[in-house]
């Protein structure tokens, strides 16, 4: 869970975006006013709906705001451009959704293009400098926050990076304590002697922060320190030992009165987040199988008859929430074959004789994966999570890949988050397949209906210019 600092920081970051984008729009009205070029009717509509665009992609863009504090520059224009295209490509959805909405013909096409084309720079800009600012003139420069760690010697060295970067946030570390009376060998602190000294020392010293490193054999002296923590007024942090043991992250949680460290946030163990994410999955599923899935089987199914002649669907057995088997629904873009006369676990790989011609548009452009809706609207899957494989596959890669199956905790998706990246079609690179499973894993953690939102608007993109993996 991030800080209030870093929450802080992420509420001001936005509020901030959406002011630039709100003086944007009309230092633009004014330069097309005084260029003579034909204006623009009901400015405020549009000013709002871009401001209301950009809320939506803002929700989407900025996970793990806090870590964008300590990247380097390089790693900071990259993540400034990936959200600043796809705020630009949201704000532009909204803008010309309002104006074909609502057949505003007095309104100059040219000037919303030149709105949002504007904007993108001005994204960029402002992603890009704004932790800075917040850090410089926000933050704490100036001030010194006197810090003290207490630990085990052999701990202490730990948190060499962590203290770094503490110091960007104004605090000062002036020696550490140690739970024993041994020096530690290699300190890179003052060592201010054994932790039984350290009321004296609070009393002769303003220590603002105490940062507690426990020893796991023996923790007792911690409740010690947390007395003499609030008995001087000094915020104390607890370092957790026990995170060094795993890969991921700890995350803290409560069960029934008792707390608890787990490995994995879960969002979607929320009852109302799944709620959410339903009623988002019913509202794309349903009309897009009232108005575009009736469509697209017509013209299948006749390039079907001319081309390979057989069943219209292709249905296979995927493994879902749970582990639990369903079957998947596609458009078949293979030549028809008798169950059981070809081997289903080879993958489509790019020139497949298999795959008949108009089958590798369908498979270019995804348009095979649209009944997938259908087992969207029975439940078995969503519109946004981990793509589903079959039960060859998921073996595999339960074998070969560590904690697999975590991407098992929420519904199999039509597209995920690596898809709409371009990481799709078959298994050729193990550091792509293990990239793909990462990008799992990260949504199962930190899943939210904004993120949703964001893959399905990267997925449309990905449609549209397919990448050259889509085969």
């Amino acid at each position: 869970m991030p800080n209030y600092r870093d929450q802080g920081h992420l509420l001001l970051h936005k509020f901030s975006i959406l002011l630039l984008c709100f003086v944007w729009f009309w230092i633009s009205l004014y330069f097309w006013e005084s260029w003579d070029f034909s204006l623009i009717n009901l400015p405020w509509n549009y000013a709002l709906v871009a401001i209301a665009g950009l809320l939506v992609a803002s929700f989407g863009t900025f996970q793990n705001y806090g870590a964008f504090f300590i990247k380097n520059g390089w790693q900071r224009i990259r993540d400034s451009f990936a959200k600043s295209n796809f705020q630009t490509a949201v704000i532009a959805f909204f803008v010309f959704g309002a104006y074909f909405a609502t057949k505003d013909k007095e309104t100059s096409r040219l000037f919303l293009a030149f709105f949002v084309s504007g904007s993108w720079p001005v994204l960029v800009f402002s992603n890009f400098a704004l932790p800075g600012v917040f850090k410089r003139i926000i933050g704490f420069r100036g001030v010194n926050r006197k810090s003290v760690i207490i630990g085990y010697h052999k701990s202490l060295d730990d948190l060499k990076g962590w203290m770094k970067n503490q110091e960007s946030h104004g605090f000062s570390f002036v020696g550490s304590f140690t739970s024993t009376a041994q020096k530690p060998s290699d300190a890179k602190l003052p060592w201010l002697g054994h932790f039984v000294d350290l009321d004296q020392f609070l009393e002769e010293n303003d220590v603002h922060q105490l940062v507690v490193v426990p020893d796991r054999k023996k923790e007792e002296w911690v409740t010690q320190v947390a007395d003499l923590a609030a008995k001087h007024g000094c915020r104390i942090l607890i370092f957790n030992t026990m995170s060094g043991l795993f890969d991921s992250r700890l995350v803290f949680v409560e069960e029934s009165g008792r707390q608890f460290f787990t490995l994995l946030n879960e969002p979607l163990d929320s009852p109302f987040n799944q709620m959410v994410k339903r009623v988002f999955d019913l509202s794309i599923s349903i009309p897009a199988l009232i108005f575009i899935f009736p469509v697209l089987a017509f013209f299948v199914k006749l390039f079907q008859i001319f081309q390979s002649a057989g069943p219209m669907f292709f249905k296979q057995e995927r493994v879902g929430l749970g582990g639990k088997r369903f079957v998947i629904w596609k458009f078949r873009s293979m030549h028809f074959a008798q169950k059981g006369t070809r081997d289903e676990t080879v993958q489509a790989s790019s020139g497949d004789e298999r795959i008949f011609g108009f089958g590798r548009t369908m498979r270019r452009f995804s348009i095979d994966e649209v009944p997938q809706f259908i087992n969207v609207l029975k439940g078995e899957m969503s519109l946004v999570g981990p793509r589903p494989y079959l039960a060859e596959h998921d073996y595999l890669f339960q074998r070969d890949y560590k904690s697999y199956r975590i991407r098992q905790f929420v519904k199999p998706g039509v597209t995920g988050p690596a898809q709409c990246r371009g990481l799709r079609g078959e298994f050729t690179d193990p550091q792509l397949v293990n990239r793909r499973i990462e990008m799992d894993f990260e949504y199962v953690g930190n899943w939210s209906i904004w993120l949703d939102i964001e893959i399905v608007f990267r997925t449309v993109g990905q449609i549209l210019f397919p990448p050259k993996s889509a085969c």
